[in-house]
């Protein structure tokens, strides 16, 4: 079987999935990830926000290069195949006139820009051309609100193909994530897919988690917490969980 993840980011697929690409992989599945907002931007042109955000990844030039470089080590302890595409990451996206959509952290977790709309249909383009029809998609739900996240979603949810979701970690360990997931479960809209995650799974999953050494401090105070949210998870759900609509 061949599978593809949708990452809206440079992390993304790894962070919520990286157990079960390992497992899928091992198995002898194919498994690729193409994440969207991977481009490069096209000028060195950055908002305050951004430059605060490169600070906080400890990078200061060639963020994508360094991004992607994290990734490919990911993906290369996962077993996986990295694919990009040029879509620029919401906090390098600006008008003709200059003015970057979004300029603070607000911004990025409160709704598309509406001048990013059309986006939504070139991604649906670029992924319609590309996709094989013999290809599980798994594509993320969207939970936490961030724009790049929404983007992705509304874009898998236009192809006339079928997808499965996965719920965003670490988004998912929030109170509103959880919530999300409760919501899942009793709907009739939606059903679930359990996959057994083995411990050699797990262990992998960290150590791919942790190639991101630009985020990873970002997100959690230090490597045994990975371990133990990742085991939590885990146990609470009987294993990593995809959603599809029925």
């Amino acid at each position: 079987m061949k599978w593809i993840y949708l990452s809206p980011h440079l992390d993304d697929a790894v962070f919520s999935c990286g157990g079960l690409i390992w497992e899928q992989t091992k198995s002898g599945d194919q498994v690729e990830i193409w994440t969207i907002c991977a481009g490069d931007p096209p000028d060195r042109v950055y908002s305050p926000f951004a430059i605060q955000l490169h600070k906080d990844w400890g990078l200061s030039e060639n963020m994508i290069k360094i991004r992607r470089e994290e990734d490919q080590k990911a993906c290369q302890i996962l077993g996986a195949r990295p694919r990009y595409f040029p879509y620029l990451d919401c906090i390098y996206r600006k008008s003709p006139q200059g003015e970057f959509y979004y300029q603070s952290e607000e911004s990025i977790f409160g709704g598309l820009h509406p001048q990013d709309m059309p986006l939504i249909d070139l991604i649906v383009e670029d992924l319609s051309d590309q996709l094989p029809s013999d290809v599980r998609i798994v594509a993320p739900l969207g939970i936490g609100n961030h724009v790049d996240h929404d983007l992705t979603r509304k874009a898998s949810s236009r192809l006339k193909l079928a997808v499965d979701y996965y719920a965003e970690y670490p988004y998912v360990r929030e109170s509103e994530g959880k919530e999300i997931i409760i919501m899942l479960e009793v709907s009739t809209d939606w059903e679930k897919e359990e996959f057994e995650i083995s411990d050699d799974g797990i262990t992998n999953w960290v150590l791919a988690a942790l190639a991101y050494g630009s985020q990873t401090s970002i997100f959690w105070e230090n490597e045994g917490l990975i371990q133990r949210e990742i085991d939590q998870i885990i146990g609470d759900q009987g294993g990593l969980l995809l959603w599809k609509t029925v």
